[in-house]
């Protein structure tokens, strides 16, 4: 395909956005600093990469890539109770910072951001909205739960989209009948996934259980701690018998609306691939808002 779009992806991660825009763009260059998770990426996707932090890279960097599309999914955790909401005082947004210098100085064509709800309205939030509103971008904000697309998954998330010329308006989310939760199970899950009776005998009153046979049932937003903490960090699955165990990774990946074809090292162990996971993205939600970029009005047909 001529004429695509070129997109810098910021804060690859496992590649989320590469994977929710699919042929519908050029990726210039990907930018991750998790070796692991940059393995992840390339393992999937041919595109040119690099592994690095964000704000080392120089402004000459930005220039060079010539992209059309610059994508920010910068950490969440100056923004959540448990990173203590220092925004801009966290180290963790000096890569945000300087990204947002560089859109000022540069302008691209679009630029697309996801993060957490309660990056709205925080001062790191406000520093971008003056830069675009000052650079004369139009922007959309919303916030989209995969829920709302029909995946048996809850996700929150809060996104941006800015454009130097008009985006495509913004149309009612609608529920497509997604899968059920069963279907997009393992036919034989990990017997290691179960998890031991006293740690749900403790912490059961704030553990979230699902139920396979539950057309209805939806799963909580698995984060980058399962694994790692019982409670607030994903959902668990209970069966007739009681027995509860926990999401494998590739189950996360498909409730995150990842492609078959999608796969993670074989020999990955799942300790290692659920914070992966919990820092990626709801393709389905990623391609609903961008689809609100002229360029990429396909995306509506593939959600």
């Amino acid at each position: 395909m001529t004429g695509q779009l070129r997109v810098l992806e910021l804060y690859a991660g496992i590649g989320g956005a590469s994977e929710a825009l699919a042929s519908q763009a050029k990726i210039a260059v990907a930018v991750e600093i998790n070796e692991r998770a940059l393995a992840v990426y390339q393992r999937n996707f041919p595109h040119r990469s690099r592994c690095g932090t964000i704000e080392s890279l120089p402004a000459s960097f930005f220039q060079e890539v010539q992209a059309d599309l610059w994508w920010l999914s910068p950490p969440c955790q100056p923004f959540t109770r448990r990173g203590e909401r220092r925004d801009l005082d966290d180290p963790r947004c000096d890569s945000f910072v300087h990204v947002v210098r560089q859109i000022d100085r540069l302008a691209p064509k679009y630029v697309a951001l996801e993060n957490v709800p309660e990056f709205a309205g925080s001062r790191a939030h406000t520093l971008l909205r003056e830069t675009l509103d000052r650079r004369g971008y139009r922007v959309l904000e919303v916030v989209v739960c995969p829920s709302e697309l029909g995946l048996p998954n809850r996700r929150r998330r809060f996104y941006l989209v800015a454009g130097q010329t008009p985006l495509a308006p913004w149309l009612p989310l609608v529920n497509t009948g997604r899968p059920t939760l069963r279907e997009l199970l393992d036919p034989e899950p990990d017997p290691a996934l179960v998890v031991e009776p006293a740690i749900v005998g403790r912490y059961a009153q704030a553990m979230d259980f699902v139920d396979a046979d539950d057309p209805g049932a939806m799963t909580s937003c698995f984060t980058a701690a399962y694994g790692r903490s019982p409670v607030r960090s994903g959902s668990y699955l209970r069966d007739r018998m009681g027995t509860v165990r926990r999401f494998s990774p590739g189950e996360i990946l498909r409730l995150l609306g990842f492609g078959r074809s999608y796969t993670l090292p074989e020999g990955l162990a799942a300790r290692l691939a659920w914070p992966l996971l919990g820092n990626s993205l709801s393709i389905p939600a990623v391609r609903r808002v961008l689809a609100c970029v002229p360029e990429f009005a396909g995306l509506r047909q593939s959600q």
